[in-house]
């Protein structure tokens, strides 16, 4: 993990390895992804199968193996298909984040730098 600088973005934004799954807006099927950066506002999705931008997006991550999944819902910023570089997935903005899955968010990044500052 280590901290992103930041373009345009309002929140830091760190590098991270989750693994989840997603699902558009009323769609039933769920896809693989891996979240490779996640800040308190959005997170790059390395994913085969990218929405298109505008997109709503609901992610479930998982934090650790035996961890509940985090929902979170968003919107697709910007997508990268097949044959437009690597990596491919998808920028999403976090729409909507419920009061316990904003701590979880807060206390996971949290985790992440204190890991990052003092290995074990």
């Amino acid at each position: 993990m280590s901290f992103q600088g930041s373009d345009q973005r309002r929140e830091p934004r760190f590098r991270i390895r989750v693994f989840g799954v997603f699902r558009r807006d009323l769609d039933p099927d769920e896809s693989e992804m891996l979240m490779m950066n996640m800040s308190m506002g959005g997170a790059f999705v390395r994913t085969d199968a990218p929405a298109p931008p505008g997109s709503q997006v609901l992610l479930r991550v998982y934090e650790g193996e035996n961890a509940t999944p985090m929902p979170i819902q968003g919107e697709v910023v910007w997508a990268r298909l097949p044959g437009q570089g690597t990596p491919v997935g998808m920028g999403i903005r976090f729409t909507q984040v419920g009061a316990d899955e904003l701590v979880r968010i807060k206390l996971f990044l949290a985790q992440l730098v204190e890991e990052d500052l003092f290995p074990r």
